[in-house]
């Protein structure tokens, strides 16, 4: 949602809002001083309907006769009757009527803080409800218990006004109201603009906006329903597969020659299917197991049982609900590097708690102390939680490298462009499905989920999910954070990562290329594309004075004219994140290395020490340098001080983070490696991506459904995030095993072995380090005395030739 005031104007905002809310309590415009000065009438006076109708009209016309032409021109019929009743029913102290003043905007405290938004009562005024029959105005309000004919008597809307300086426009903050519901928009405007008026110096200085909403459904859409159909379709898919495959684990023995084939098979559930196999005659080794699904037959006491696996189970398992959740809590394989895991989980939750602050920010009440506090120590882990996702650049890096390195090192070198040309297919399949399913939903199931007076005003700033209407096809080209240029308009803005990504992942194939055929040149375009990094985004901070925090605790210090502030420079741009990739890329090489040799390097108390004290040191610049550069002052920070946090903030963070992969890898982490390595990682690590599409539809879902704003405390923000953890992965499970894991096991369903979980080639996972024991073509052992010359031993036995 944009920023709804300028501080330029902050100071005359306040100054109407104060008057407005002195007009809702003493004003004779407003209907709660009607009252009282009502009430101040003798009964007999009360009572006669010629002074009661006096009174009323009074009043009304007043409120109307501000306008040239009168109220009949300005104000349309079926609202001046309502409203006209619902000022007769005030005075008669109904109750309905006064449930509407009370659901009118009131002026909250801290205004001058930043709690400017005045939200009224919205559940309280659509719950207003009587008899629909104008006949007889003494009945048009009955008891809903004892009415049999009720509707909706109000509706709640947000007035936008806006504020003329000279040549100026500044808009002011929403105004609610709750009045007759046949009153228009535009009817709404004019009552409203008749009060605002009222104040002599704002007569001339407030016009209407021309976009006050209401409380009104949203018509259907065929995309809504489009959408609906195929996701309702692919869960009905999912719940017959599961029933299919429980039915088949019962009754179908060859379920077993399936998970045979992955060499996950648990014997004792063998026996248990077919009781005439002994443990004794079954194969002892996966081995021997793999061999025997291969071939659709079990041993049993010198007999095969030879059974050829239906394709069904095959499909069955892809979409299975139970199968799906085996996948998703599987232990890793055997030598991967486990400890990926919970660094990819730490940093997702990082980015999450970061995304609380960041778009809290605009319902938390008590803004301006939000940015003070931010501003504090603590709070620079809050404020620079960006560098979460400077890590999943780095990791990206490190898994698309490294996968790319084993895939050609086990093909001949003739052959080696395969593997490469082929990853740029297999990395769309593997990112675009549930991609394009969030954004669906994200399009034309979102807006009609919950509802309230922010879901008004986001409509009243202009919709996110219109966005996705004209710019969907931008994401799916992986080039959203390029087009529109115009940051407001960008479509799941918060995806702006897959697209950097992406944009990324294009060079990584033609790099590797280059390292085949000459290994040094190949490092030196590593090191040239990465200092390329740090040049762009240390020079744009230079020429235009940008800020350094996604929050703009620093503000901009425009030094070009050619500045665009509705324009990201930097951070979704693949410069920025290409610092963390890069390095990511060289340290899979590095590790491709240690296993192409198959070495260790040496346990030294000296680089224990120094490398994790260099980690510190690092790691603790890039998160805190801000608060010792200017942020403990109210002294604007110099472009020196941004030049030199900008060209290094990033670098020292993907070598810190490069560190720590490093040294749980060669065994110098320890208690460190062991905590990112436990098994509670593994499960969570594989709902990332889902967990990243959907973390940010949740907090806005959650944010918009409030009724007033909040206070921000940590106590609060800490709610808030610990209780959307829970939503989210809730959410990404079932995005998992409904879309997710389904497509991706259908895209690998005649391979070796499905049964996997996620160890993709060119997924964002971890990769192995255990040799492989593949047979060449000719059948030779693929040991690493007789494995092809593949890329892993060219380029560094090349380098080592080399050296010596």
């Amino acid at each position: 949602m944009a920023s709804i005031l300028s501080m330029s104007t902050f100071r005359v905002v306040v100054a109407l809002m104060s008057s407005l809310a002195y007009i809702s309590s003493v004003s004779a415009l407003n209907p709660q001083f009607a009252i009282l000065t009502w009430a101040t009438l003798p009964a007999d006076l009360q009572k006669n309907p010629l002074i009661f109708s006096q009174y009323n009209q009074t009043f009304l016309d007043k409120l109307l006769d501000t306008f040239p032409g009168g109220h009949i021109a300005n104000v349309s019929g079926p609202c001046y009757e309502d409203t006209t009743r619902f000022l007769a029913d005030i005075f008669n102290l109904k109750l309905y009527a006064l449930q509407m003043v009370d659901a009118f905007f009131k002026p909250p405290p801290g205004l001058s803080d930043g709690n400017i938004l005045m939200l009224g009562a919205y559940d309280l005024c659509l719950e207003i409800k009587g008899n629909s029959s104008y006949k007889d105005p003494d009945n048009w309000y009955e008891d809903p218990e004892n009415s049999t004919e009720l509707v909706q008597l109000a509706n709640y809307c947000l007035v936008r006004l806006e504020l003329v300086v000279g040549n100026n426009t500044s808009p002011l903050p929403p105004l609610a109201t709750c009045l007759p519901k046949s009153c228009s928009p535009a009817d709404v405007d004019k009552l409203m603009l008749a009060i605002v008026h009222s104040i002599n110096y704002a007569k001339d200085k407030v016009r209407p906006a021309g976009n006050t909403a209401c409380d009104e459904p949203i018509p259907p859409q065929k995309g809504t329903t489009a959408t609906l159909i195929l996701l309702g379709g692919l869960a009905v898919i999912c719940l017959f597969a599961t029933a299919v495959h429980l039915l088949a684990r019962t009754f179908d023995h060859r379920y077993w020659l399936w998970h045979a084939q992955s060499g996950l098979v648990i014997r004792q559930e063998i026996t248990q299917i077919q009781p005439k196999l002994s443990v004794e005659t079954l194969p002892q080794t996966e081995r021997q197991l793999s061999e025997a699904s291969d071939r659709c037959e079990l041993p049993t006491g010198g007999e095969s049982v030879k059974v050829k696996v239906p394709g069904y189970i095959k499909l069955v398992l892809c979409f299975s609900i139970v199968e799906n959740t085996n996948r998703l809590l599987a232990p890793s394989a055997p030598g991967q590097m486990d400890y990926l895991n919970g660094i990819r989980v730490l940093s997702m939750w990082w980015v999450m708690l970061g995304h609380v602050h960041h778009l809290g920010a605009t319902f938390f009440g008590n803004r301006g102390e939000l940015v003070e506090l931010m501003k504090g120590f603590p709070q620079q882990l809050i404020l620079n939680a960006n560098l979460g996702v400077d890590t999943f650049f780095l990791l990206s890096g490190l898994v698309m490298t490294y996968s790319l390195l084993r895939k050609v090192e086990h093909s001949r070198y003739k052959r080696c462009a395969a593997p490469l040309l082929l990853s740029y297919v297999r990395r769309l399949y593997r990112l675009t499905p549930l991609y394009g399913a969030i954004l669906l939903v994200y399009m034309y199931v979102v807006p009609y989920l919950g509802g309230g007076p922010f879901t008004i005003l986001i409509r009243q700033e202009g919709s996110p999910t219109e966005s996705c209407k004209n710019y969907w096809w931008t994401n799916l080209l992986y080039v959203s954070n390029f087009l529109p240029e115009q940051k407001d308009k960008m479509c799941m803005n918060w995806t702006w990562f897959l697209s950097a990504d992406m944009q990324l992942f294009m060079l990584t194939p033609p790099v590797i290329a280059v390292l085949i055929k000459c290994p040094k040149l190949g490092m030196g375009l590593l090191g040239a594309l990465l200092t390329a990094c740090i040049v762009a985004v240390s020079g744009l901070v230079t020429i235009y004075g940008l800020p350094l925090t996604v929050m703009d605790l620093q503000a901009s210090l425009p030094t070009s004219e050619a500045l665009k502030f509705d324009y990201d420079y930097n951070y979704d741009k693949p410069w920025l994140g290409g610092i963390n990739y890069i390095v990511g890329m060289a340290l899979a090489v590095l590790l491709a290395k240690r296993r192409s040799n198959s070495s260790k390097i040496r346990w030294n108390i000296g680089i224990f020490v120094f490398g994790w004290a260099i980690s510190f040191v690092l790691a603790y610049f890039a998160i805190f340098g801000l608060y010792y550069g200017g942020l403990d002052t109210p002294v604007q920070m110099t472009l020196s001080r941004r030049w030199v946090y900008a060209a290094l903030a990033r670098p020292a963070w993907a070598v810190a983070i490069g560190w720590v992969i490093f040294a749980c890898q060669f065994d110098y982490g320890f208690a460190v490696k062991s905590f990112l390595s436990q098994r509670i990682w593994t499960p969570l690590s594989r709902l990332t991506y889902a967990a990243f599409l959907i973390h940010f539809i949740i907090l806005q879902s959650y944010f918009t459904s409030l009724r007033a704003m909040l206070n921000y405390s940590t106590y609060e923000a800490l709610s808030i995030f610990f209780s959307q953890v829970v939503a989210v992965y809730a959410v990404a499970y079932l995005a998992f095993v409904v879309i997710e894991m389904p497509l991706r096991q259908l895209g690998r369903i005649n391979s070796q072995s499905t049964y996997e979980t996620n160890e993709d080639d060119d997924d964002v996972t971890t990769p192995t380090t255990t040799p492989t024991t593949t047979p060449n073509k000719d059948n030779t052992p693929n040991t690493p005395g007789n494995r092809p010359r593949g890329l892993a031993d060219r380029l560094f036995n090349r380098a080592k030739k080399g050296e010596n």
